[in-house]
């Protein structure tokens, strides 16, 4: 019979060099990101680290904008994780989308939700289905074309949160038009008047351009 192995000493341990910098980093990320269930985070965490990919991690931590009676799950933080994940894709594997959301510690439910409000039969446009996430936390169309200035941005925090004006016009659009309250020639006066602001900006459009155009319902 082999005899088995026995640890006699903590000298015997060990530690990969690399170990302690990957569990500072993971601590921070937490803090950060303060997920709902630690394991399932952690395991979405590490699985992107193995592979090379972006990170489940908010740059921040985020303030709830919703009580514990009213909480749609969904933040803007949680969705600008999830647009640095998938957005290069473009179109999105509807079992990968499943994953980083439940990653991400969000509520099944509210994807499901999600997906019925398009038809999403080869695959889930990133676009769109961002659109949609952001009608889900904006509310009205203003509102929600408003967080998807400050989440797509490069400007700094604070600042104009400036995006292209095709990148605006395409998300408008969609959500527009899946909206009955939002009549096309409405639509389409508001971007015009729209895009003749953003020619002067090099064709970028930040949230302070919405107070200045008055079509917007």
């Amino acid at each position: 019979m082999p005899v088995p192995d026995v640890m006699f000493c903590a000298q015997q341990i060990h530690v990969p060099p690399e170990l302690p910098d990957i569990m500072k980093q993971f601590t921070k990320a937490a803090i950060r990101t303060q997920p709902r269930d630690v394991l399932q985070w952690s395991y979405g965490y590490f699985y992107a680290l193995s592979r090379g990919e972006p990170l489940p991690v908010k740059e921040r931590v985020e303030m709830p904008i919703a009580t514990q009676k009213n909480d749609t799950g969904l933040t803007p933080g949680l969705l600008k994780v999830l647009h640095k994940q998938l957005y290069q894709k473009k179109t999105v594997d509807l079992i990968d989308l499943h994953k980083k959301w439940k990653t991400l510690c969000l509520p099944a439910e509210q994807l499901r939700n999600l997906l019925h409000l398009d038809t999403f039969a080869d695959g889930v446009e990133w676009m769109k289905f961002f659109a949609l996430c952001c009608s889900a936390l904006g509310g009205t169309l203003l509102s929600s074309m408003k967080h998807a200035c400050e989440i797509l941005t490069h400007d700094p925090e604070g600042g104009p949160a400036r995006i292209p004006y095709v990148t605006f016009h395409f998300l408008y659009t969609y959500l527009a038009s899946l909206d009955d309250e939002v009549t096309e020639e409405v639509s389409e006066s508001f971007l015009k008047s729209l895009k003749e602001q953003a020619a002067r900006k090099d064709y970028m459009v930040g949230t302070a351009d919405f107070s200045t155009v008055k079509l917007m319902p």
